[in-house]
């Protein structure tokens, strides 16, 4: 929690300390196109990028050393996240494809797994790291059996491109967000959706994080807007049925 990392469409990365606002190690330089994000490990040792140049590197994250890259890629990187444990990594790419690496060889694990229609906007390993989470610009979020590499259950589906997606900290809740400005929260174990009094944004959700605890998420949306929301059921507490208020009316 003292360091972030930032990509740039210039191909670097930078480290920054929190509190002073300098930077720590950077620019560093190694992809030759727009680098669309990063993800850092459980322990913060390690860092992943990904982007335009169709590959994957990781870097040493108290040396800015790069370690290996991924490549193979028949594609732009969209997204990418490391399992819990920190030994695979999970990569989104614009192909609609979804595909595992082992970080320590830098080996694809397996074959890719397909069923999205369009750009993969983001993926996530479960807890444990049995289950991989991917969105995508098709409306559909799925959830795979990361062992076996099955599809779990049907699609869970948006009102429009799935723009980002969070899974809470404990795996339970997952929220998501959509080009037309909606948020949704699903059962991450059964894929059911949960309904919830969210208000839509006026436009497209970009990012949906949860709070370390759990207990809240914040939506950033390209309204200009960012808001905090109750990710528990303690605002069902809080609903109040039209007819009771007419009955307290009268």
């Amino acid at each position: 929690g003292r360091r972030l990392v930032s990509s740039s469409e210039d191909g670097t990365l930078c480290i920054w300390d929190i509190e002073t606002g300098e930077t720590v190690i950077g620019p560093l330089e190694g992809h030759t196109d727009t680098v669309y994000c990063v993800a850092v490990n459980g322990d913060g040792t390690h860092i992943a990028t990904a982007g335009g140049n169709e590959c994957t590197a990781i870097w040493d994250a108290n040396t800015g050393a790069q370690l290996r890259e991924m490549v193979g890629y028949t594609s732009d990187v969209a997204y990418v996240a490391f399992s819990e444990n920190g030994t695979r990594l999970v990569s989104g790419l614009a192909d609609g494809t979804v595909r595992i690496w082992d970080v320590a060889s830098g080996e694809c694990i397996g074959e890719p797994l397909t069923g999205h229609t369009d750009c993969v906007s983001a993926v996530c390993f479960g807890p444990d790291d049995k289950h991989i989470f991917s969105s995508s610009g098709d409306h559909t979020i799925r959830i795979w059996d990361a062992e076996t590499r099955e599809l779990i259950g049907g699609p869970l589906w948006m009102d429009d491109s799935v723009e980002c997606m969070a899974l809470s900290p404990d795996g339970k809740r997952l929220v998501s967000g959509s080009l037309r400005g909606r948020i949704a929260m699903w059962d991450a174990q059964t894929g059911a959706a949960i309904p919830t009094p969210f208000k839509d944004h006026k436009d497209r959700v970009q990012s949906v994080p949860f709070s370390p605890d759990g207990r809240m998420f914040a939506s950033a949306s390209f309204d200009g807007t960012i808001t905090l929301w109750d990710a528990t059921d303690d605002w069902k507490r809080w609903d109040i049925d039209e007819e009771d208020v007419e009955q307290d009316d009268d």
